[in-house]
């Protein structure tokens, strides 16, 4: 299980809380330090925290659908539902219920136990995850890094979350273009540590101190914005390259993509992104023991500012790649090689493509249509009105390290096509774009939805 997929366990209970929102629940908002925090251990790998009032119109209308299904949830919960995950991996949810007897009941329903501590009612699978809060001697109270990273969220933020070191390490190296290798600058200093993971490449690897996140309301929408703070360089031994951040960059394919897409996401991918990446096991159940070939393969095929996006067609929505490899003649060799290299019978291995050479890009399509629109002299993302909007929205700025945007409101009629059908009551949602950036050392993201 990888590290940041542990807070998946607290999704589902975090369902609530992402749902929920007001913009108060105690001094300083959730996750205050005088709140659940006071009982939670300080060695909890991450903390969510948010009220539970679902008719909150600052998140404008977009818990409605969420309303009758919690509302016989609501006495039992309190008004502010806390998610602490333990080393152990283990999920325990904390709150101050106004009806202790009907949360019992709903955890008994659940095969979860409940114990008060500290003012609190925690709720576990395990006997043993209560017992590891009940019994902890420091709390994330006392710890100056999770006080650090709250002091970085506003108060009023409708969600508050902490994630340690570890769970920023494995965010940071699970999104796109966020870390690339380089070689070592001079006067570039970094910590020996035995314990770090020996590399044949002498490569320095960059730590986390944590990362923090908050879910605020805004006029016209909702907003989330995440920090990840670094805290110096780490290697076994004498290093000849580190692992960091990404610089910004201006992402120029905006003025290549054609207007009115459906979707589109825009990184940085570094040389030799794919060379010390161990395949996942879904990728060995697809290739089987061509498995360990296809890094290989992804490193001819990618490089450089890389897109991926969808335009509306006719049945099904039109998909492009662009990417700028270093050499275009051994990207078409690799594709073929990842295509051939699929067992037969698999549906993707009958994917008709399209690929051509532009200007040293490496572009493939679903369609012939969409080789010609990227290559054609049409209206172009970077002057879509929709697009421009949704990123001054978000507040990206001239350069960024990736965005993602989607036209949600257009894109909802494919989704409902392809059996995906959104909540009833939702209000209308219009765009989402998701940015990052790097400033002073630091990491930062943010995502804006727009309502209404």
């Amino acid at each position: 299980m990888s590290r940041w997929s542990i807070p998946a366990a607290a999704v589902a209970a975090a369902a609530a809380i992402l749902t929920a929102g007001c913009g108060s629940a105690g001094p300083g908002g959730p996750g205050a330090v005088d709140g659940a925090a006071a009982v939670v251990p300080a060695d909890a790998v991450a903390f969510v925290a948010a009220s539970t009032d679902l008719s909150s119109s600052e998140w404008h209308g977009l818990a409605q659908p969420f309303l009758q299904r919690f509302e016989p949830y609501r006495a039992a919960l309190g008004s502010e539902l806390d998610v602490a995950v333990l080393p152990s991996r283990q999920v325990v949810a904390l709150t101050q219920p106004h009806d202790a007897q009907k949360l019992a009941a709903l955890a008994a329903q659940r095969n979860a136990q409940t114990r008060t501590i500290g003012g609190w009612t925690a709720i576990g699978q395990t006997t043993a995850a209560l017992d590891a809060v009940a019994g902890a001697t420091s709390h994330l109270s006392d710890s100056n890094v999770f006080v650090e990273a709250m002091n970085e969220l506003p108060g009023d933020a409708l969600v508050r979350a902490y994630g340690n070191g570890e769970e920023a390490a494995q965010l940071m190296s699970s999104l796109p273009g966020q870390l690339q290798g380089t070689t070592v600058p001079g006067g570039v200093r970094f910590r020996y540590h035995a314990s770090a993971k020996p590399s044949r490449f002498n490569v320095a690897t960059t730590d986390f101190k944590w990362i923090a996140a908050a879910v605020t309301s805004e006029s016209g929408g909702v907003r989330l914005r995440a920090i990840v703070r670094p805290a110096g360089l780490t290697a076994s031994g004498p290093a000849r390259y580190i692992i960091h951040p990404t610089a910004p960059y201006r992402a120029a394919l905006t003025d290549e993509i054609p207007a009115g897409v459906l979707a589109a996401a825009d990184f940085q991918v570094p040389a030799g992104a794919f060379d010390s990446v161990q395949p996942p096991k879904q990728l060995q159940q697809l290739y089987g023991q061509s498995a360990a070939l296809v890094p290989g393969w992804l490193d001819e095929l990618l490089g450089g500012e890389t897109a991926v996006y969808v335009r509306g067609g006719a049945p099904l929505p039109e998909l492009t790649l662009v990417t700028q490899p270093a050499d275009t003649s051994a990207a078409a060799q690799a594709l073929d090689s990842l295509l051939a290299g699929l067992p037969a019978g698999n549906p993707l291995r009958g994917v008709k493509l399209v690929h051509a050479s532009i200007g040293g890009q490496f572009v493939v399509s679903t369609t012939q249509a969409g080789i010609d629109a990227f290559r054609g002299g049409g209206a172009k993302l970077s002057s879509d009105p929709r697009f421009v909007q949704a990123a001054k929205q978000a507040g990206m700025g001239a350069e960024t390290t990736g965005f993602v945007y989607g036209n949600v409101a257009d894109l909802l009629p494919f989704l409902t096509l392809a059996g995906v059908s959104p909540p009833r009551g939702l209000p209308s949602v219009g765009t989402v774009f998701a940015f990052g950036d790097r400033s002073n050392g630091e990491s930062s993201y943010q995502a804006f939805m727009s309502v209404g």
